[in-house]
């Protein structure tokens, strides 16, 4: 075996040059000493410190960070990096949009050529929004040493931005959206002579009011039910981005009592509908077939009945829907889903819209003022969609509208009638559907003590 092994085993030749020797063996050792640093680079642990061009932020970061950095610090950032690249500096600008400015204007106020903005509106169909720029927007462009631009940075909404920047030689047009953070708060009141007076006190905005009587809307009548003394509580999303409130969200709970009665309802996604919508504690929909009146926060200015004297004809006469009284212009809500079965003048009606919900409702909606433009008949609408708008158009003494509620063809109380219910959340999603809202009620609940508590002490 040793005899083997002997006749396999590599010859090497012995040098003659001991200096030459040497000399590769240095080599070699500068060469493996240059291998081991890179391998010991590549293998940091996360705690180990990046290298410099791993901390600067590339060109596509650059132009994402332009409206999150003030303009100075920007441009500081953009000549580190052009330096890193060993590239000429480019140059940030910022133009804010004035009254008459089109995207033209601006480019030619900018100093550009014709043929870029010709660019720009060619790098994508989303650039098509820089052609609805507004007053007091704000646009920032990066350019070359040569006045060519390189990146076009336009907030399109609080949530959203368009980035024009070159890839490759073209300009390539892109939306993206901020990172936003959704924050709790929550707000309460008490009714003393309406609930927007007590939203105003409580300093909560109108549009999470409305929100909230959209809610609540298929079992209160906000133009009739409510009362002194009434009280709400809710708890709602403020959106954030870097820092800053931009906006308020969804509901996520609220609580309304009304006459001492209680109502609650948290949103929730349906596994089944994959609809977001408002349910009870108990898993039942608040959302009903029909909404209980189709126009907001006004006062009934005539009931259903069966002999009510008519102002203009002056005789005794069945009334068989709810007249609400509202300024001239105010947006009338289709009170269902539905279809459009008729539009326009119709005797004592006036302009008249009727809409058919299925084979056994319909809703008709008088003295109309105007229509809203996409209606006409065969339309189909949705509930809560504005459908008209409140005139006193045909026999009317003033502007209101006439509502009325019709099953299988047959009048009934739109203030009494007991309205079809939507799906409720499925049994086999019950548990889970608990697991989810328990938490928001009890921030609710902790809202209601935490009420007493204050209100006890003021005792």
């Amino acid at each position: 075996m040793a005899l083997i092994n002997q006749d396999f085993r590599p010859q090497v030749k012995r040098s003659r040059h001991p200096m030459l020797r040497w000399a590769v063996f240095a080599t070699a050792s500068i060469v493996l000493g240059v291998v081991i640093a890179k391998t010991s680079s590549n293998s940091q642990t996360p705690d180990s410190l990046p290298s410099f061009k791993q901390v600067q932020p590339s060109q596509d970061e650059m132009a994402r960070l332009s409206f999150e950095l003030t303009l100075p610090e920007l441009q500081a950032k953009q000549e580190i990096l052009d330096d890193l690249n060993q590239e000429p500096v480019k140059q940030w600008k910022e133009f804010t949009v004035k009254s008459g400015d089109s995207l033209s204007k601006l480019f030619n106020r900018a100093g550009f050529k014709p043929l870029q903005l010709d660019e720009v509106m060619k790098s994508g169909a989303v650039a098509k929004k820089l052609t609805r720029i507004f007053p007091k927007d704000v646009v920032r462009i990066l350019t070359d040493d040569q006045g060519v631009l390189q990146a076009l940075r336009y907030e399109i909404d609080p949530e959203t931005y368009l980035l024009v920047q070159r890839e490759q030689g073209e300009l390539v047009a892109k939306e993206y959206k901020h990172n936003i953070e959704a924050r709790v708060a929550h707000a309460e009141g008490t009714i003393d002579t309406s609930l927007f007076a007590a939203a105003n006190e409580s300093g909560i905005p109108e549009k999470l009011i409305m929100e909230l009587a959209g809610i609540f809307g298929w079992d209160i009548d906000f133009a009739l039910d409510i009362r002194k003394d009434d009280s709400f509580k809710l708890l709602y999303e403020e959106m954030y981005r870097n820092g800053e409130k931009i906006k308020n969200g969804d509901i996520l709970a609220a609580e309304f009592v009304n006459d001492g009665e209680v109502f609650r309802a948290v949103r929730y996604t349906n596994p089944e509908t994959k609809r977001t919508e408002y349910y009870t504690p108990e898993g039942k929909s608040m959302r009903k077939e029909f909404l209980r009146t189709p126009v907001n926060f006004t006062r009934i200015s005539s009931r259903f009945t069966t002999k009510r004297y008519h102002p203009i004809l002056q005789r005794f006469r069945s009334h068989k829907g709810v007249d609400y009284a509202a300024k001239r212009g105010t947006p009338i809500r289709a009170a269902g889903d539905g279809k459009v079965i008729f539009k326009g003048k119709k005797g004592g009606y006036g302009r008249t819209l009727i809409v058919q919900h299925g084979s056994k409702y319909t809703t008709l909606y008088a003295h109309l003022n105007s229509y809203n433009k996409k209606m006409r008949v065969g339309k189909r609408v949705k509930q809560g969609q504005t459908v008209a708008y409140v005139g006193s158009s045909g026999l009317a003494t003033g502007p209101h509208l006439h509502y009325e509620f019709r099953v299988n063809g047959v009048h009934r109380n739109p203030q009494t009638v007991k309205l079809p219910s939507s799906r409720p959340v499925p049994k086999k999603h019950l548990a889970a559907f608990e697991q989810t809202i328990s938490p928001v009620l009890a921030q609710l609940d902790l809202l209601s003590r935490d009420t007493q508590v204050a209100l006890a002490k003021t005792e």
